[in-house]
């Protein structure tokens, strides 16, 4: 390798920054991931729901709920269905992200 290849190469330590601009920062949520969306919801969550909720956000499993709040897979399913048809969430991550939006959960700790 001689000296004018060596200049061309990039530094592998140098430190990389994104570049990212006041627009990019500032670009608006997508309607399902406002707590603007909540207002929308088909009926308020329950206090069981919302238990539900905060385990999927913690990354329960359907089991695992039902497991940890002593009930059958099947109504910890049912659970699901109805959080997610209520927040009209097309799958549990759009949920965790529209009830996260929402300030309805925590984040885990």
């Amino acid at each position: 390798m001689n000296d004018s290849t060596r200049e061309t190469l990039p530094n592998r330590h140098a430190k990389v920054t994104p570049n990212l601009d006041q627009e990019g920062l500032q670009q608006p949520r997508p309607e399902w991931a406002s707590s603007d969306s909540v207002q929308r919801l088909e009926g308020p969550l329950t206090a069981r729901e919302i238990q539900v909720l905060q385990a999927i956000v913690n990354g329960a499993s359907n089991a695992q709920i039902s497991t940890s709040l002593n009930i059958s897979q099947e109504t910890a399913k049912t659970h699901v269905k109805n959080i997610l048809q209520k927040l009209q969430a097309r799958d549990r991550t759009q949920a965790v992200v529209i009830a996260l939006g929402a300030s309805l959960v925590s984040f885990p700790d």
